[in-house]
């Protein structure tokens, strides 16, 4: 699942900063619900990390960002974000497909779906 960045409206994943006193899995759970309306369990091992380019008000920074799977167990109709964003289900390939940064799109083509 993609999701628009809130003032591009490029087409990104859910992602955040840190949260004291919770661990990298279960911030990016958090950011999940928030930014895209989903809820479920952030997978322990990460998928992997890409580098982007912040920007800030007068410069840009790059920043890690490490990406956890998320085995969605809820999706929400009316969620924190839906003002400002929009999101969208597809493929791994698919979504690569429209993501702008190149490491998080090689990173999502990389991704296998586990089949039941």
């Amino acid at each position: 699942m993609l999701i628009t960045s809130r003032s591009s409206k490029r087409i990104i994943i859910p992602k955040g900063w840190p949260m004291k006193g919770k661990s990298a899995r279960k911030a990016a759970a958090t950011e999940a619900r928030q930014e895209a309306g989903v809820s479920g369990r952030a997978l322990k091992r990460p998928a992997g990390k890409f580098v982007y380019w912040k920007r800030l008000s007068e410069s840009f920074v790059p920043i890690e960002v490490t990406v956890f799977l998320l085995e969605v167990e809820h999706v929400e109709t009316s969620w924190r974000e839906e003002h400002c964003r929009r999101r969208a289900w597809m493929t791994p390939a698919s979504a690569a497909t429209l993501i702008d940064e190149p490491e998080l799109a090689s990173l999502v083509r990389s991704i296998e779906i586990p089949h039941d």
